[in-house]
Protein backbone atom coordinates (compact mmCIF):
# COMPACT_ATOMS: atom_id res chain seq x y z
CA UNK A 1 0.00 0.00 0.00
CA UNK A 2 0.93 3.44 -1.03
CA UNK A 3 1.94 5.48 2.00
CA UNK A 4 0.03 9.38 2.60
CA UNK A 5 3.86 10.83 2.11
CA UNK A 6 4.33 8.90 -1.26
CA UNK A 7 1.27 9.82 -2.35
CA UNK A 8 2.01 13.60 -1.37
CA UNK A 9 4.88 13.63 -2.82
CA UNK A 10 3.53 12.18 -6.20
CA UNK A 11 0.69 14.92 -6.51
CA UNK A 12 3.91 17.34 -5.73
CA UNK A 13 6.19 15.85 -8.39
CA UNK A 14 3.30 16.33 -11.01
CA UNK A 15 2.61 19.11 -10.19
CA UNK A 16 6.10 20.18 -10.44
CA UNK A 17 6.21 17.81 -14.07
CA UNK A 18 3.47 18.79 -15.83
CA UNK A 19 1.27 21.43 -14.54
CA UNK A 20 3.46 24.75 -14.93
CA UNK A 21 0.98 27.25 -13.99
CA UNK A 22 -0.11 25.41 -10.99
CA UNK A 23 3.94 25.09 -9.95
CA UNK A 24 4.17 28.81 -10.83
CA UNK A 25 2.04 30.02 -8.76
CA UNK A 26 3.59 27.91 -5.76
CA UNK A 27 0.78 24.97 -4.99
CA UNK A 28 2.05 22.39 -2.78
CA UNK A 29 0.19 19.73 -0.94
CA UNK A 30 -0.13 20.73 3.28
CA UNK A 31 -1.67 17.30 4.33
CA UNK A 32 -3.98 14.72 2.93
CA UNK A 33 -5.36 11.76 4.57
CA UNK A 34 -8.42 9.36 3.33
CA UNK A 35 -10.93 12.55 4.42
CA UNK A 36 -9.85 15.62 2.93
CA UNK A 37 -6.80 16.92 0.76
CA UNK A 38 -5.59 20.80 1.47
CA UNK A 39 -3.45 22.53 -0.80
CA UNK A 40 -1.83 25.28 -0.47
CA UNK A 41 -0.23 28.49 -2.08
CA UNK A 42 1.33 31.92 -0.95
CA UNK A 43 -0.79 34.73 -1.26
CA UNK A 44 2.62 36.84 -2.27
CA UNK A 45 2.22 34.68 -5.96
CA UNK A 46 -1.41 34.89 -6.08
CA UNK A 47 -2.59 38.47 -5.06
CA UNK A 48 -4.45 41.02 -7.42
CA UNK A 49 -4.24 44.88 -7.59
CA UNK A 50 -6.18 45.15 -4.01
CA UNK A 51 -3.35 42.97 -1.78
CA UNK A 52 -6.00 40.29 -2.23
CA UNK A 53 -6.29 37.15 -3.72
CA UNK A 54 -6.38 37.08 -7.60
CA UNK A 55 -10.05 35.73 -8.68
CA UNK A 56 -8.05 33.17 -11.26
CA UNK A 57 -6.00 31.73 -8.58
CA UNK A 58 -8.42 31.42 -6.25
CA UNK A 59 -10.27 29.19 -9.00
CA UNK A 60 -6.66 27.58 -9.83
CA UNK A 61 -6.34 26.21 -6.23
CA UNK A 62 -9.53 25.30 -5.65
CA UNK A 63 -9.69 23.35 -8.59
CA UNK A 64 -6.36 21.78 -7.89
CA UNK A 65 -7.28 20.58 -5.05
CA UNK A 66 -10.73 18.27 -6.00
CA UNK A 67 -8.57 17.15 -9.15
CA UNK A 68 -5.93 16.15 -6.73
CA UNK A 69 -7.81 14.36 -4.26
CA UNK A 70 -8.97 12.47 -7.43
CA UNK A 71 -5.43 11.61 -8.81
CA UNK A 72 -3.76 10.62 -5.40
CA UNK A 73 -6.88 8.23 -4.91
CA UNK A 74 -6.43 6.90 -8.07
CA UNK A 75 -3.36 6.55 -8.05
CA UNK A 76 -3.61 3.72 -5.72
CA UNK A 77 -5.44 1.94 -8.33
CA UNK A 78 -4.14 3.36 -11.33
CA UNK A 79 0.08 3.92 -12.63
CA UNK A 80 -0.40 6.91 -14.75
CA UNK A 81 -4.41 8.09 -14.48
CA UNK A 82 -5.75 10.00 -17.12
CA UNK A 83 -8.05 12.56 -15.64
CA UNK A 84 -9.79 15.36 -17.37
CA UNK A 85 -12.34 18.36 -15.99
CA UNK A 86 -15.94 18.27 -17.76
CA UNK A 87 -17.18 21.11 -15.34
CA UNK A 88 -16.21 23.74 -12.64
CA UNK A 89 -17.67 26.48 -11.05
CA UNK A 90 -16.97 28.39 -8.59
CA UNK A 91 -19.05 31.44 -6.23
CA UNK A 92 -16.54 33.84 -4.84
CA UNK A 93 -17.86 34.72 -1.35
CA UNK A 94 -15.00 37.16 0.24
CA UNK A 95 -11.86 38.67 -0.40
CA UNK A 96 -9.16 36.14 0.89
CA UNK A 97 -6.47 38.11 2.51
CA UNK A 98 -4.68 35.24 4.32
CA UNK A 99 -0.70 35.08 3.36
CA UNK A 100 -1.45 31.18 2.63
CA UNK A 101 -4.50 30.14 0.59
CA UNK A 102 -5.60 26.89 1.28
CA UNK A 103 -8.27 25.00 -0.84
CA UNK A 104 -9.62 21.58 0.95
CA UNK A 105 -11.87 18.92 -0.76
CA UNK A 106 -13.16 16.59 1.15
CA UNK A 107 -12.70 13.46 -0.41
CA UNK A 108 -16.13 10.80 -1.08
CA UNK A 109 -16.09 7.71 1.43
CA UNK A 110 -14.83 4.40 0.57
CA UNK A 111 -18.14 2.94 -0.77
CA UNK A 112 -18.25 5.98 -3.19
CA UNK A 113 -14.67 4.91 -4.33
CA UNK A 114 -15.18 1.41 -4.72
CA UNK A 115 -18.40 2.60 -7.30
CA UNK A 116 -16.41 4.71 -9.09
CA UNK A 117 -13.81 2.17 -9.50
CA UNK A 118 -16.02 -0.44 -10.61
CA UNK A 119 -18.06 1.95 -13.78
CA UNK A 120 -14.41 2.62 -14.97
CA UNK A 121 -12.99 -1.08 -14.81
CA UNK A 122 -16.42 -2.04 -16.54
CA UNK A 123 -16.66 1.08 -19.04
CA UNK A 124 -13.35 2.35 -19.15
CA UNK A 125 -14.36 5.59 -17.93
CA UNK A 126 -16.76 6.94 -15.38
CA UNK A 127 -17.04 10.61 -13.40
CA UNK A 128 -16.83 12.12 -10.17
CA UNK A 129 -18.14 15.09 -8.44
CA UNK A 130 -15.96 17.00 -5.98
CA UNK A 131 -16.20 20.16 -4.13
CA UNK A 132 -13.58 22.64 -1.91
CA UNK A 133 -13.29 25.62 -0.45
CA UNK A 134 -11.17 28.48 0.30
CA UNK A 135 -11.34 29.85 3.32
CA UNK A 136 -10.64 33.60 4.72
CA UNK A 137 -9.76 32.90 8.53
CA UNK A 138 -13.50 31.19 10.06
CA UNK A 139 -15.16 32.07 6.65
CA UNK A 140 -15.91 30.78 3.17
CA UNK A 141 -13.88 32.85 0.74
CA UNK A 142 -14.70 30.64 -1.81
CA UNK A 143 -16.77 27.88 -3.17
CA UNK A 144 -15.73 25.57 -5.89
CA UNK A 145 -17.90 22.41 -7.28
CA UNK A 146 -16.58 20.54 -10.41
CA UNK A 147 -16.96 17.41 -12.33
CA UNK A 148 -13.87 15.20 -13.17
CA UNK A 149 -13.51 12.16 -15.61
CA UNK A 150 -11.34 9.62 -15.71
CA UNK A 151 -10.74 8.15 -18.72
CA UNK A 152 -9.36 4.96 -20.09
CA UNK A 153 -6.06 5.66 -21.88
Amino acid sequence: MMTDEFLDDGLNDFITQHLPSINAAGVTVESQNDEQLILSAPLALNHNDRGNAFGGSIFNIALMACWGALYIECRKHIENPNIVTRDGQIRYRQPCTEDTIRASCKKPEARQWEGFFAHYEKTGKTSLSLTSKIMNGDEIAAYFEGVFVLLND
